[in-house]
């Protein structure tokens, strides 16, 4: 019965410093079951972290990273609950769309 109950997750994602935010949803089913926004602190962190409540299983964390000039790209990112310890992503040279 415990496998069912929800966990707090520790999230890190590691960003460029021309990225101005992040949204993320973390997706199951075909449902987004939590959601987190992201602006930049005024300190540039290179690294945004939070912690989120989550049933075990696994999730689609769907990210739009912002660039200074105000687009947005879309990335998928699997994430699996339990995790041991702190899951991160990389985005890093996500902020561009590639050519």
């Amino acid at each position: 019965m415990a496998s069912i109950w929800p966990r707090d997750v520790e999230v890190a994602y590691t960003i460029d410093t021309d990225v101005t935010g992040i949204d993320v949803d973390y997706v199951q089913g075909g449902d987004a079951v939590a959601s987190v926004r992201f602006t930049r602190p005024p300190a540039k962190s290179a690294v945004l972290r939070h912690t989120v409540r989550l049933q075990p299983g696994e999730y689609q964390a769907r990210i739009v990273v912002y660039s200074s000039d105000g687009s947005g790209v879309e990335h998928q990112r699997r994430l699996q609950v339990p995790a041991a310890g702190e899951s991160r992503f990389n985005l890093k040279k996500t902020a561009k769309r590639s050519e």
